[in-house]
């Protein structure tokens, strides 16, 4: 009778067209977590373990598991070596429908500078910027109309640095849904993002075209440029209809 290993063996990865060797070797690994093989919480086998038995050098094993961990199902331990991950069920990642679509149909966009200028950094605003309250920001102030339609409405401290572009940058419309999307903005490293539930003022309101009183969402966020240092803090106000969420949750492949 074959013996597993013997049957692990019989099988031939190569670069082909099925795809490179390393993407081959992860699905195969892959299809063992599926089986039950390598459960849950297992270690799966050392890098030169998997390496002999299937016939492929140790980088083309460490491409696999990188491509697997990248997609959450293989987790790496320093010294302790490479486990099977179960989804993270208390995280989630939102996809903001309406409102990206919005700011990035850039031929209808127009934002409006309601405030333009220097601040000194109120106690929420120093601590997001991770700076000296009282020290001197530039606050911005823009409304931002889709179609002739006011639907966002944002404000923003930025650290003051006469040298830095972000000031600069920041006028420009690509650099509102950069900071949903990462893209067109070589200044951001990553922005962090909290959803609130609020009830406009009457100044909101008005500004937005609908009546006072009105729930919206307020999506506070702080940029980090790639020093991992905060670069600006502040929010954006929508009426909720402009904007729905959906999320995937667990591991999906795409």
């Amino acid at each position: 009778m074959t013996s597993q290993e013997d049957r692990h063996q019989s099988v031939n990865i190569k670069s082909s067209f099925k795809g490179p060797a390393y993407v081959q070797l992860a699905g195969l690994i892959k299809d063992k977590i599926c089986s039950g093989e390598f459960p849950q919480g297992a270690r799966i086998p050392a890098e030169a373990a998997i390496s002999k038995t299937y016939g492929v050098a140790v980088m083309t094993v460490r491409q696999a598991i990188h491509v697997l961990a990248e997609k959450g199902i293989l987790r790496r331990v320093h010294g302790s070596g490479t486990f099977v991950c179960g989804p993270d069920w208390t995280r989630a990642a939102f996809n903001m429908e309406g409102l990206i679509e919005r700011l990035e149909d850039r031929r209808h966009v127009e934002i409006q500078i309601l405030h333009a200028g220097m601040r000194e950094a109120s106690e929420g605003a120093a601590e997001s910027l991770e700076i000296e309250p009282g020290e001197m920001t530039v606050l911005l102030e823009r409304l931002v109309s889709h179609k002739g339609q006011p639907f966002l409405l944002n404000r923003v401290y930025l650290r003051y640095d006469p040298k830095s572009p972000i000031v600069e940058s920041e006028m420009e419309a690509s650099s509102l849904s950069s900071l949903f999307t990462g893209k067109d903005n070589g200044f951001v490293k990553k922005t962090q993002l909290k959803l609130e539930p609020c009830i406009l003022t009457s100044r909101q309101a008005e500004l937005l075209r609908t009546s006072a009183s009105r729930p919206a969402f307020r999506i506070r966020y702080t940029f980090y440029g790639y020093a991992d240092e905060p670069m600006g803090s502040g929010w954006f106000l929508t009426p909720v209809e402009n904007i729905s969420f959906n999320a995937r949750m667990g591991v999906w492949d795409d």
